[in-house]
This record gives C-alpha cells, sequence and structure tokens, in this order.
C-alpha cells in the first residue's frame, strides 16, 4: 500500500472494512437441539437452559428461575416500576 493510500485511509475507511470482513466471517455458536445460533458462546450457553427441564424464563430479562416463585420475585424487585413519593414521577 502506497504512502498516499495510507493517508487516504486514516479516516478510518480500511478499519470499517475489515471489521465487515471479520463479522461475515465469524464463527456462529448453534444449538444443536433448536435451529438457534448465537455469535458469542456464552449466549449459546444462556440458551441452553431454555431447553432444561424446570427451567423458568423471566419475561422481562435474561435470568432464569427454578421456581415461578422465584421469577416473579425477580419480577417485583427487578422489573416492577418504583413511584416516587415525593413527587409521583415513576420510574424503571
Amino acid at each position: 500500500m502506497s504512502e498516499s493510500e495510507l493517508m487516504n485511509a486514516a479516516d478510518g475507511s480500511l478499519l470499517d472494512i475489515s471489521l465487515e470482513e471479520e463479522l461475515s466471517t465469524s464463527e456462529r455458536f448453534s444449538c444443536g437441539i433448536c435451529e438457534a445460533s448465537y455469535a458469542r458462546k456464552a449466549n449459546l450457553k444462556r440458551h441452553f437452559k431454555t431447553h432444561e427441564d424446570g427451567c423458568i424464563k423471566c419475561s422481562v430479562c435474561t435470568q432464569f428461575f427454578k421456581t415461578e416463585e422465584d421469577k416473579r420475585k425477580q419480577i417485583d424487585v427487578k422489573h416492577s416500576p418504583i413511584m416516587c413519593e415525593s413527587c409521583g414521577k415513576i420510574f424503571s
């Protein structure tokens, strides 16, 4: 690559191309039980819990629970809106 090409690439345009190529050729992690596939192994591990007996997924986030009671507590504590006693505004 010539010096002028390097100077023209200082705007990051070559970086964009290399990232696109890397993303398109990156390894996918497939479930094997269903058709799900993920770019990250950690996401696949979390997905596997959906196939376990007795695992209940939170309807709001990506947490899993052993019982409906645990799931309900999570929703009540972590996902229910909170109203300010002073001004009455509601916050998530």
